[in-house]
């Protein structure tokens, strides 16, 4: 049991490297309850139920649970409703968890600042879909547009109120100098996945491939990489999910995706020659 240390992420809702964070966090302090606004088990690693989750009321919806990004209009006053209750708070945070108060001191991790309020198109992608991915991509624009200026103050302010703040690389510290005006420390992430882990082998995956590890969003640039594959003849595999899952399968240029347990991602990983898209990390490679 950790006295006095709290935990913080945004939200348990998906598998990606700021989760790792978050679940690492939570082996280094064992017993510190880790403050979120949402859980949803089947789709994020299931370690996280082993951990303590103070979760918000608004983890009581099953459509947010699922449907995270769906909550944004709401996330910032739920976060502002949750007290901690420690000495100090360490805040794996990518836009909601750095705004938890009640802690004498806070420690935040940032991944990125909030990519819907500083880097809007990238976070919605372009036009290129069918009608009903453009509609989308239009209503969510307008909505961002309405939202981010009270959002901004929101999470300036939150950032501005922490003790510490450190970035998990160069591009993010310079994200954060431009977005807050803090001159944020770099502490790069421990690796998620070693070569002396469990390896499972993928039906009908040949070694000699390129691996692309990532959660299909437009900001992580997965078309580019398919692309590159394209222009020389390799071979791609791309593992993740995301939104952009959908509108990539019907996409002719697309590859296979899939999700996958992290021993499949290392056996994937260790036959292949190693791609990633430029802002998501990069994956584990591994030789034999």
């Amino acid at each position: 049991m950790t006295d006095g240390v709290a935990l913080a992420h945004d939200y348990a809702t998906q598998r990606g490297g700021a989760e790792r964070v978050a679940l690492l966090l939570a082996e280094a302090f064992p017993g510190a309850p880790m403050y979120t606004t949402l859980h949803h088990p089947d789709g994020t690693f299931p370690e996280f139920s082993a951990v303590d989750l103070r979760t918000s009321a608004l983890d009581r919806v099953p459509l947010l649970r699922r449907h995270h990004r769906v909550a944004l209009p709401v996330l910032a006053p739920a976060v502002d409703r949750q007290r901690v209750d420690a000495d100090v708070l360490v805040a794996s945070s990518t836009g909601w968890a750095h705004g938890y108060r009640g802690a004498r001191r806070t420690v935040v991790y940032c991944h990125a600042p909030a990519r819907w309020l500083y880097q809007r198109d990238r976070y919605l992608g372009t036009d290129e879909g069918g009608p009903a991915h453009r509609a989308r991509r239009r209503a969510a624009a307008v909505a961002l547009g309405a939202l981010s200026p009270a959002l901004r103050r929101w999470d300036g302010a939150a950032a501005r109120r922490a003790d510490v703040y450190l970035a998990n690389s160069t591009v993010t510290r310079r994200a954060i100098r431009d977005a807050y005006g803090i001159d944020a420390e770099v502490l790069p992430p421990p690796p998620a996945m070693l070569p002396a882990g469990e390896e499972r082998a993928v039906p009908g995956v040949e070694p000699g491939f390129l691996l692309c590890v990532a959660r299909l969003l437009p900001y992580k640039n997965v078309d580019v990489v398919v692309e590159a594959a394209q222009a020389t003849g390799r071979t791609l595999v791309v593992v993740g999910d995301g939104p952009d899952r959908g509108r990539s399968r019907r996409s002719p240029r697309a590859p296979a995706r899939s999700t996958c347990s992290g021993a499949s991602t290392t056996r994937r990983c260790a036959g292949s020659t190693g791609t990633r898209p430029r802002s998501s990390p990069p994956p584990t490679r591994t030789t034999g």
